[in-house]
């Protein structure tokens, strides 16, 4: 058990707790796009898709929380010393329940066969690049990409944050900002035929820097006591005419750029408010029990949710040959489950129980050796950061 005394002299970031209640809210919109067809067939119009987007900030924003106090109160330790134990963390974190699920994966006859022919890819976390190379989504891994960038994020951000003077730092992210940018707009200009792919260059991890830099400045915002609401209120209000205009008249190479600055800004606006802890009806929702340990087991979340749908059906199709065999005819039942509401009211449940068996019996247990890599050193080991916030799904 750890030492109270201990707890108290540790420098420990606050807790917000209605950023876990936003990661669940993301989370479960995830889940509902993939589970209702119709949602993914809007992409023709708008792809609703493009809110994972909100992950990357908020991943983003938590990260570089993290980064940024252990810089400023170093605590007697360098900055290569720094990132290695946040990247230690990071993976007795991510790592377990990820190579977890892929080794289920590569356990599958059929569904297997594209892990096991790509392994290095999904085992090195380069799944986004894999997919898009393939043009090919496959049915149980369309969303490890975002783990990939993640994770990507993961190995070259803390670099970018401890080595950058902290006066440099907000140029630096506008910067990624503007290369995320133009990566995603000279793409789509150059690549006329991107916009009609069935994987979109978005997965790329070009595409997705500025919505990390984006998570960065408001963290860096913060860091040094500065809100960021009233303006970007203002530069959201102003540029949703041309958002909207630009869906509603379909142009894929300027929309291509311009969607994720607007997604991320809107992002930006609905963490801060989360940070500062909403006080009205929101704020309630966002710190209800409940609602927090589905935020704790998002990442489960998240990564079980389609191989559960996948598992219910395999079990029904064994239900239904063994009661065919007796005169059964489960064919009704099975178009009454498969109605996107009520398989939806199945799948959550029992993705929610799959993520809470993975939290207590894999992720939370080694999660728990991150203690022995504090941001300290052995001098002195009271004098560490213990960042308070969970990982990013």
């Amino acid at each position: 058990m750890e030492n109270p005394s201990t707890r108290k002299n540790e420098l420990v970031l606050d807790y917000k707790p209605q950023l876990d209640g936003l990661r669940f809210c993301a989370v479960f919109v995830v889940l509902l796009y993939h589970y209702f067809s119709y949602l993914q067939a809007m992409r023709k119009s708008y792809d609703l898709g493009i809110f994972i987007v909100f992950f990357f900030v908020l991943s983003s924003y938590l990260i570089t929380r993290i980064l940024l106090t252990t810089k400023q109160r170093k605590a007697g330790i360098s900055r290569i010393a720094i990132a290695r134990v946040f990247l230690i963390r990071r993976t007795l974190r991510i790592f377990p329940a990820y190579y977890f699920y892929l080794a289920l994966l590569m356990l599958l006859p059929l569904s297997g066969q594209y892990i096991r022919d790509h392994a290095a890819m999904y085992f090195f976390y380069l799944s986004n690049f894999q997919i898009y190379i393939d043009q090919s989504w496959g049915r149980l891994t369309p969303h490890l990409w975002t783990l990939a960038v993640e994770e990507q994020f993961y190995l070259l951000w803390p670099w970018l944050i401890l080595f950058t003077p902290n006066r440099h730092l907000r140029k630096a992210f506008f910067i990624v900002i503007a290369a995320g940018f133009l990566f995603r707009l000279l793409f789509a200009a150059f690549h006329p035929g991107s916009a009609s792919e069935t994987v979109p260059m978005v997965i790329l991890t070009p595409s997705c820097i500025d919505a990390f830099a984006f998570g960065g400045l408001l963290a860096y915002q913060h860091s040094i006591g500065k809100d960021c609401g009233p303006l970007l209120k203002r530069i959201f209000l102003f540029s949703l005419p041309a958002w909207i205009a630009l869906t509603l008249l379909n142009f894929p190479t300027i929309s291509a750029g311009f969607d994720r600055i607007f997604v991320s800004i809107f992002s930006m606006i609905i963490i801060e408010g989360a940070a500062k802890g909403y006080r009205n009806i929101a704020g309630k929702f966002l710190e209800n029990p409940v609602v927090l340990h589905l935020g704790k087991i998002s990442y489960g979340i998240y990564l079980y949710h389609l191989i559960v749908p996948f598992a219910f059906w395999i079990l029904f199709d064994r239900a239904a040959e063994y009661a065919e065999a007796r005169g059964i005819n489960l064919d009704g039942l099975a178009r009454a489950l498969a109605m996107p509401w009520i398989s939806t009211l199945i799948y959550l449940p029992l993705t929610i129980l799959t993520a809470t068996v993975s939290w207590y019996l894999l992720e939370q247990p080694i999660s728990k050796l991150k203690r022995l890599f504090g941001y300290t050193t052995g001098k002195n080991k009271n004098s560490g950061v213990t960042p308070s916030v969970p990982p990013a799904h």
